[in-house]
């Protein structure tokens, strides 16, 4: 499944996370310059992967393809 990441507006440093169709995943927070945590919302398939902590934004990113067997971009809104 293809996973959309886009900047939430209200709340900088967290990313939202959904999929193409709109539905929610859960979110991405910057805790640190090198410390992004993963939170995925119960419902969702990423919820397996729990709670996670990654390094960079990229590697949250790659976590995620893997664990959805799909690719995680950018929205086109974030540039």
């Amino acid at each position: 499944m293809d996973v959309v990441v886009t900047r939430a507006k209200i709340k900088p440093g967290t990313w939202r996370l959904r999929d193409r169709l709109g539905r929610p995943l859960g979110t991405i927070t910057e805790i640190s310059l090198s410390l992004f945590v993963i939170d995925a919302d119960r419902s969702s398939g990423l919820y397996k992967m729990a709670t996670a902590n990654f390094p960079t934004l990229d590697s949250a990113m790659s976590a995620i393809a893997t664990h959805m067997k799909g690719e995680c971009q950018l929205s086109s809104d974030d540039g």
